[in-house]
């Protein structure tokens, strides 16, 4: 079994076992938030319950982007990744702007009574097990580099933020009702709500940039850039290539690269697929995750018909 393939396994377990944990907190959270009338809590529970439903749907995008290309994706399913978590990011947006809209209401209305002491336990609680999935989803993501698991660790280190959140402000709403203060403490649970929203807005919208980005064939990060190049580089030196062209786009976790060479001199068909292979090898090493075309030429004229910048001016 190849690497790629056991670390797909790896994924899908990893992703069973949150999808469980995640919905169990999403409904408590719920429950809990419905007993003490919380919009931050209902905040919290809603995010956990639709973040589990996603991580089903994860597991299912992995086993999608481990198949092979068939007659209907003839370049494989590695573009399901970014459009999937495109479609994670909208439904998480939709739902931040509904919620934030209610607690608005609220608080125009004059804001909302909540049992803070209850949701105290619980909160505490949804703390210390959103932290240890993040610190574990995080690990692994770096690990098997998993976009999928990136994602969802971010998912955790939100949902780890909201509830702190929430547990300072049902801690300062217990001062203040203690106090006499329930004016003032009405105005905590919507204000807090509201600024869950907008905190997690920056992330979310980056998420969504960095998907669609992936969706329209943009290129990989500057450093897997360069470290194909590196590679390349080496090779050219090595063998005195004229010159060299890469073309590179990025879908989720998968590099597709095209690179075009040109040869100062004829060389044998065999010794042509030695240097490919070995290239291909090293390209691999430096990122499991890659889908390369490597064409040797001692005429670079055709070059200018089969790509969408006229290869003229890049090869002299």
């Amino acid at each position: 079994m190849s690497r790629p393939e056991i670390n797909m396994k790896k994924e899908i377990i990893y992703i069973r076992a949150v999808t469980l944990i995640c919905f169990l907190f999403g409904v408590l959270g719920i429950a809990a938030a419905l007993i003490t009338g919380s919009s931050s809590m209902m905040f919290d529970g809603m995010y956990s319950l639709v973040q589990s439903v996603f991580i089903l749907l994860s597991g299912f995008v992995v086993r999608l982007i481990g198949r092979k290309d068939d007659e209907y994706y003839q370049f494989g399913y590695g573009a399901f990744e970014p459009f999937y978590i495109v479609l994670r990011t909208i439904v998480l947006l939709t739902m931040n702007s509904i919620l934030a809209r209610g607690a608005v209401v609220a608080l125009l209305s004059g804001g909302r009574r909540v049992e803070a002491t209850v949701a105290l336990a619980f909160t505490a609680i949804s703390i210390v097990g959103c932290l240890i999935v993040y610190v574990f989803l995080r690990h692994q993501a770096k690990v098997l580099h998993s976009p999928l698991l990136k994602a969802e660790s971010r998912s955790w280190l939100n949902d780890t933020l909201i509830s702190v959140s929430v547990l300072i402000s049902f801690a300062v709403m217990a001062v203040l009702d203690h106090y006499g203060r329930s004016d003032i403490a009405a105005m905590i649970d919507p204000i807090i709500t509201i600024m869950f929203a907008l905190s997690l807005l920056p992330a979310l919208l980056k998420q969504l940039i960095s998907g669609v980005k992936d969706l329209l064939d943009a290129a990989p990060p500057k450093e897997v850039q360069e470290r194909l190049d590196e590679v390349v580089s080496s090779y050219a030196d090595r063998y005195g290539f004229k010159d060299y062209e890469i073309y590179s786009s990025k879908h989720g976790r998968t590099v597709s690269a095209m690179i075009h060479i040109i040869l100062r001199e004829d060389l044998s068909v065999r010794t042509i697929d030695g240097i490919r292979k070995a290239m291909l090898k090293d390209i691999i090493s430096a990122w499991q995750w890659s889908d390369t075309d490597i064409v040797f030429t001692v005429d670079p004229s055709w070059i200018e018909y089969s790509v969408p910048v006229a290869g003229e001016e890049m090869f002299g």
